[in-house]
């Protein structure tokens, strides 16, 4: 039997035998070759050419393993019961399996060998496109063996520590020649390449090894010298997603692996994430697809061309990490047209509710973006000249759609201080100043519109059947909100109209009945509630610390409150502080306190820390202990809290 009866193909030494040295074998090896070489031949004479001249002898067997036989071969034949190859196949089977594990074994010299297929390939492939340029299916076969030389690339993703390699034999150029490939599935596989081996997987198998980290940190900026990222940007661009073809799945899927290896690079390496996205030029690229859909189609329903698909959601989500991961790609946003494009994105949800999943992944990574460029100085200003606060008015009132409870953490993000430049070396003084100007400015405007009486019908969960669902299924609008309502009385000057009309909405007057009772009970409900959710996380970590604290373990003290909600309570403690300067409002507020063991005093010292910390000094330090000392004279004297709060 002739080897090439099994295989359809000859056997060569490329691909059985991979080695430094080109030497070839002469005639495809016979079975003796392969009996001498240990790989389960059964003895017998064998042709120069393979072919056996004499059958090996039968071994005498039992008429017991015969009757045992011709029972197995009267059930179907025996034919379901084997594998269907004679000894000597098995023996070639066996041979080119051992032959594949040497060869799947990486080191140096199988990545070089590798390298070697993959320029042969390319070479390959090259001169048979020149040669028969009319002629597809002359190419193809090179064409597949390119596919196959870049998909054993990947198996660098399981040992990334030979990454150098490609780059010492000059791999990195050929592989970014490829990425303008007139095949896009040869482009997609040197992006799926460069995706696996970036991902998070590749370089923190059992834990974050820092050695592996840079290896492929260093592989990633090889990859941008050789203008890859450019390249990647231009083929981002060529690809058609709204074919409902095979083409337009392939196109789909390289857009989503482009992502992808974006995303892995802020998890990477965030200090080369802002030359990356400016090589893609890729913020124009993102501003174009969060407003586009592919289920957007000539005369479809007005819901198919609304909905969000998968890869315009990770756009969105794409941009929301972007922006979180990088101060310098916020300021940029929000001097271009994507914070416009975001704010767009957001106003067609004033009527609207997200039909699944996908499309509220969508709608709540826009917000995110948003709440990210608010949060710059440069980005108050470009929102509040967008009229930002006039569409967040307009979503909340909306009662029945979610963006009413998701502009909320807009305005939070837009009424507090704004994040400043971590990297500036010069006096960001002025910046914060802008900054809180700004954001007085849109608590102004957020007032003068009517703004607090949405704000307090959400705080008061005022609505009916499917709002009520809403209020449960988003539980931190509770803390959204009073977040805001601390931010609108620190923003609001002393005596100023506006600051009067959030406080009438405590006070006791003619007309009014007991509805400020009822938002009184509400504030001292929720602040009792965090309160005690800080509390339980206080006492588990004062059972499990030690007796010596150090600062360490403060610092995770601290976090843990944190997260528990210490945040949450210390805004509601500020309203409390500014709302019991009205005496009967005081009394009325101490009074539901210390139905629940609380009072004034407590309020005084958490709003003191949440100062101390503020201020960025000690919490046993002087000024912690002069500002308790206010607060507690403030019953008998005209200095209160309020004050105090005014200048922070």
């Amino acid at each position: 039997m002739d080897i090439n009866d099994i295989f359809k193909e000859s056997v060569s030494s490329k691909t059985l035998m991979p080695s430094k040295s080109k030497r070839k074998l002469g005639a495809t090896p016979g079975l003796r070759t392969l009996k001498e070489g240990g790989y389960g031949i059964a003895d017998a004479s064998s042709s120069a050419d393979g072919v056996d001249s004499e059958p090996a002898k039968r071994v005498k067997r039992s008429e017991s393993d015969s009757a045992d036989d011709d029972d197995d071969a009267d059930d179907e034949g025996g034919r379901f019961f084997s594998d269907g190859l004679t000894t000597d196949e098995k023996g070639v089977m066996t041979w080119v399996d051992n032959m594949e594990i040497m060869d799947d074994a990486l080191d140096q010299a199988a990545v070089q060998r590798m390298v070697v297929r993959l320029e042969r390939a390319v070479s390959k492939n090259t001169e048979d496109r020149i040669k028969h340029a009319n002629s597809p299916q002359l190419f193809a076969e090179s064409e597949a063996d390119l596919d196959e030389a870049l998909q054993r690339l990947l198996l660098l993703a399981n040992d990334v520590q030979y990454l150098g390699v490609l780059e010492d034999l000059g791999a990195l150029s050929t592989l970014v020649g490829l990425m303008a490939h007139e095949n896009a599935d040869i482009t997609l596989d040197v992006i799926q390449f460069v995706v696996e081996v970036t991902a998070e997987d590749a370089w923190s198998h059992e834990g974050e090894s820092t050695e592996e980290r840079e290896l492929v940190s260093a592989f990633v900026r090889a990859l941008a010298a050789q203008e890859f990222f450019e390249v990647l940007g231009q083929n981002l661009r060529r690809l058609k997603e709204d074919s409902d073809s095979f083409e337009g799945e392939a196109d789909r899927m390289g857009v989503f692996q482009s992502l992808s290896l974006v995303e892995n690079i802020v998890s990477l390496d965030s200090t080369i994430v802002s030359s990356v996205v400016s090589a893609m030029d890729l913020l124009e690229w993102l501003r174009a697809r969060i407003t586009q859909s592919v289920y957007s189609r000539a005369g479809a329903k007005r819901s198919t061309t609304t909905q969000a698909d998968p890869n315009q959601q990770y756009a969105a989500e794409l941009v929301s990490i972007l922006l979180h991961s990088n101060w310098q790609l916020r300021i940029e946003a929000s001097s271009g047209q994507l914070g416009l494009t975001l704010m767009e994105c957001l106003a067609k949800y004033k009527k609207l509710t997200p039909e699944d999943e996908v499309e509220m992944e969508y709608l709540e990574n826009i917000v995110d973006s948003i709440c990210m460029m608010v949060s710059t100085r440069v980005g108050k200003n470009a929102f509040v000249e967008a009229e930002g606060v006039e569409l967040l008015l307009v979503l909340q009132q909306q009662q029945q759609h979610v963006a009413r409870l998701l502009s909320l953490k807009i305005l939070d993000y837009a009424m507090s201080p704004a994040h400043l430049d971590p990297d500036s070396k010069d006096d960001n003084g002025d910046d914060a100043a802008q900054a809180k100007v700004l954001a007085v400015s849109m608590a102004k405007r957020y007032i003068e519109n009517r703004g607090l009486k949405y704000l307090f019908s959400i705080l008061m969960h005022q609505g009916k059947g499917g709002v009520q669902r809403l209020y449960k299924k988003y539980p931190e609008t509770d803390e959204r909100a009073v977040s805001c309502l601390a931010s609108l009385l620190r923003l609001t000057s002393r005596d100023s109209p506006e600051r009067w009309r959030l406080l009438a909405k405590f006070a006791s007057t003619p007309t009014d009945g007991s509805s400020w009772k009822l938002y009184i009970d509400r504030i001292v409900e929720l602040n009792i509630e965090y309160f005690e959710c800080v509390q339980e996380v206080e006492a588990q970590s004062d059972s499990d610390s030690e007796s010596e604290a150090d600062s360490d373990s403060e610092v995770e003290r601290y976090s843990q409150r944190l997260e528990a909600g210490l945040f949450s309570l210390q805004m509601t403690d500020i309203v409390v502080a500014f709302v019991a300067e009205d005496p009967k409002a005081r009394e009325y507020i101490e009074l539901r306190l210390k139905r629940k063991g609380r009072t004034l005093a407590m309020v005084a010292e958490e709003l003191a820390e949440y100062v101390a910390v503020r201020e960025e000094t000690d919490l046993q330090a002087a000024p912690r202990r002069q500002i308790i000392q206010r607060i507690k004279e403030s019953h008998e004297g005209p200095l209160t809290v309020a004050h105090m709060l005014d200048h922070i």
